[in-house]
């Protein structure tokens, strides 16, 4: 069987995504797993592998290629036309936002109409695509607008974890307002769902963490808990999901194995990506739970404190479509 084709979205042309596109695809590794089509701009990529001296090419197309798929040749759909030599690192204008979110409308044009199998991006601007005329937090959000999805929900596939967050990219003081039955005992569904669908876990053992610190000591240190998570996971209990908590969080991710869990919810950003990014930030797979196909995505940032040095590494974006031609297999159909 042929491989299966991955599309790779440029992100941020100011940022480190075309520095680490153009390094993964110089290599085997994606090429053994799948057959990769970036999302982009030809000068851009075309200006990254001239400064990084690489022995690679743009290979411009309009529609997918049958075969050629080798390290070093990277087919682009040209999705926007920057004047490459003008960018500014770390500073991306109302055009380059725009380029952001051409690339990903494009290529999930692309996976809705199955000319590709699957998709992996790398990081955005937040700011850049709001001054474009987007109003979208991140890409979670954004994809969730161009595909029509009612609830979709992040997962960090890690070293140790499997991660899902309740609430995404809100501003910290938001986050208890957005802790609701509902939002909590839909995300244990897809939790629960997208486990037996993509990881060929029969029956989930998940955990929910708690929003406020000792999981709200029984009301004194808040009343989220009691109001709304502890009847969302009784919710659950009710459809036979099996589901344990609230757990404080503080203590939950530890090292002695006390808690075999196959997921863990947690209820904000940094709650469940803090322990992911600990042990092993290179390692970790952003995967959006609830989209009609499989997205993956690095786990990091456009990281423009090091954008344009020729030192950024590009193995979370191998492994983000290493793991989205793996999901593509695990996938079943329920």
């Amino acid at each position: 069987m042929s491989l299966p084709l991955i599309g790779i979205t440029m992100g941020d042309p100011t940022g480190i995504g075309p520095e680490i596109i153009v390094k993964a695809l110089a290599k085997e590794e994606p090429f053994q797993a799948c057959r990769p089509i970036v999302f982009g701009d030809q000068g851009v990529l075309s200006r990254a592998i001239e400064d990084l001296r690489l022995n690679a090419t743009v290979e411009v197309l309009d529609q997918v290629p049958e075969e050629g798929y080798t390290p070093g040749k990277i087919y682009l759909f040209p999705t926007s036309h920057l004047h490459a030599g003008r960018l500014q690192i770390g500073k991306p204008d109302r055009e380059c936002g725009e380029a952001m979110v051409n690339a990903i409308r494009i290529a999930v044009h692309w996976v809705m109409d199955r000319r590709i199998d699957a998709l992996t991006t790398c990081p955005i601007n937040k700011q850049a695509i709001n001054r474009a005329g987007y109003p979208f937090s991140g890409h979670t959000e954004l994809l969730a607008h161009l595909t029509q999805t009612t609830l979709v929900a992040m997962m960090f596939i890690g070293a140790k974890w499997k991660v899902i967050l309740v609430t995404t990219h809100f501003p910290l003081r938001e986050v208890p307002k957005r802790i609701t039955q509902e939002r909590v005992f839909r995300t244990i569904q897809i939790a629960d769902q997208g486990m037996k669908r993509y990881f060929g876990v029969s029956h989930p053992k998940i955990a929910v963490l708690g929003l406020n610190p000792h999981s709200g000591e029984e009301g004194l240190l808040g009343e989220e808990e009691e109001k709304e998570i502890v009847p969302a996971i009784e919710r659950a209990k009710n459809l036979s999901i099996d589901v344990d908590g609230p757990f404080p969080a503080d203590s939950f991710f530890d090292t002695s194995g006390r808690h075999i869990y196959d997921a863990t919810i947690a209820m904000y950003h940094d709650q469940g990506l803090i322990p992911i990014k600990i042990f092993g930030f290179m390692d970790a797979v952003n995967f959006t739970l609830g989209l009609p196909f499989i997205r993956t995505s690095v786990a990091h940032g456009t990281a423009y404190d090091i954008a344009g040095s020729g030192t950024a590494d590009e193995s979370n974006l191998i492994k983000a479509t290493v793991i989205a031609a793996k999901l593509l297999k695990l996938k079943k159909h329920l």
